[in-house]
């Protein structure tokens, strides 16, 4: 199967698709966002459908894959199953996978919608490509296309759209991770998503972005140690919410990439990192905790609370370094669970499970800025226990592992 992108001629909406090849998102004309996306994908040829020679940047596709430029007499020569694109569909990457993964069970042309309207996209089976007389494949006299409704879709956008941001806002509304949860989605996003949709008009690298927020989370620390948990609290939470603007710029201007996850994930943890040795540094100055017994007792908590931290982050590190191909921790349960089911693990380890939410930085952030209003005490007593627990699930998931495959590190 090989995909074809159609530049000009009518749409299936019959709209006039020359007019789109000047459409833009984040600088990138919508049909090389959609070579990009292909290539991503793993196709290594493309057709384009055109009776003209169209101008394709190099900035954008620094290394082109095979294009092959066709016109629609030609199209019928063509003896392979065709994922045929107009040239103004908005898609994003999971969109196409999905669309990929449908194709697997379809064996006859079929058009994609979504809620009952035309996305753009077609596949046409090389059987029937004799029977396409036009690029234009509703007003050919090959009638035999089937519907097929499709719950995360890409859109094709119409003329009236053309000097609107709907293809962006699109794009924004489909930019959450798999992993990312409720309050990431619902919460954080409300705030990250204007803030992206400035940065993209200006040429900031996605890295820039995760620099300067993670300075931003590391400098918590800073406000921990001098006695400042609000405050402190309160930064965190929002590096943690900025923290979604560079993976979102990153995917709407197609810049992702494996440096940029590790970067990312570097800078969280040094956030984390920074945060526990504030704590510790405040915990253990005289000048704000006397040394009674209890806040004897507190300090060392502070100090375990550092050294298991360091030891939690670095197996989880080791198992994604070594085990997997994806640099945000976000995804380690899954990849452990794709290798043991939950259904297999201890009644203990699975009640665990449903709590993991707790150690993630969308949920543990807001909750420090609640635990700073309690005291270095409370925090200190309820991250030991937080700890003790992860270290459980940390310690089942190596036995779980190693019994399945090797895991030495």
């Amino acid at each position: 199967m090989s995909p074809i992108i159609i530049l000009d001629g009518l749409g299936l909406n019959n709209e006039t698709l020359d007019n789109f090849l000047t459409v833009k998102i984040a600088d990138i004309p919508l049909f090389e966002r959609l070579m990009i996306i292909l290539e991503s994908e793993g196709f290594k040829n493309i057709y384009l459908l055109t009776d003209k020679k169209i101008k394709i940047s190099n900035k954008n596709i620094k290394k082109p894959i095979g294009i092959k430029y066709i016109n629609s007499s030609e199209l019928k020569n063509l003896d392979q199953d065709l994922l045929c694109f107009q040239s103004n569909v908005v898609m994003n990457k999971k969109q196409l996978s999905n669309l990929i993964n449908h194709l697997k069970n379809i064996n006859t042309c079929t058009n994609f919608k979504f809620n009952n309207k035309f996305s753009g996209v077609s596949f046409i089976h090389n059987s029937k490509l004799k029977d396409i007389e036009t690029n234009n494949v509703e007003n050919s006299k090959f009638k035999d296309f089937k519907s097929l409704n499709l719950t995360d879709s890409p859109i094709c956008l119409d003329e009236r759209e053309i000097d609107t941001n709907n293809g962006r806002d699109f794009l924004f509304n489909h930019i959450s991770k798999n992993v990312s949860g409720w309050v990431s989605k619902n919460i954080n996003s409300k705030i990250s998503i204007p803030v992206s949709k400035i940065l993209i008009k200006f040429n900031i690298h996605p890295n820039t972005i995760t620099f300067f927020v993670g300075c931003l989370g590391i400098s918590c620390g800073y406000f921990y140690a001098t006695n400042n948990p609000f405050i402190g609290a309160i930064i965190l939470q929002l590096s943690t919410i900025l923290d979604r603007c560079d993976g979102e710029v990153a995917r709407i201007k197609l810049k992702e990439s494996k440096f940029g996850q590790w970067f990312d994930t570097a800078l969280d943890q040094l956030s984390y990192f920074s945060m526990f040795i504030g704590i510790a540094i405040c915990l253990n100055n005289p000048n704000y905790f006397s040394l009674s017994n209890i806040n004897i007792i507190i300090k060392q908590f502070s100090i375990i609370n550092v050294l298991l931290y360091i030891i939690f982050i670095t197996t989880v590190l080791f198992f994604m370094i070594r085990r997997t191909s994806n640099g945000s921790l976000a995804y380690y349960p899954g990849e452990v669970d794709k290798r043991v089911p939950i259904k297999e693990r201890s009644f203990f380890y699975r009640v665990i499970s449903k709590y993991r939410f707790m150690l993630k930085r969308e949920f543990f952030s807001p909750a420090m800025i609640f635990g700073s209003l309690l005291g270095y005490k409370v925090l200190a007593i309820v991250t030991l226990i937080l700890f003790i627990f992860g270290l459980y699930h940390q310690v089942s998931d190596y036995l779980a592992l190693k019994e399945r495959t090797d895991i030495t590190y």
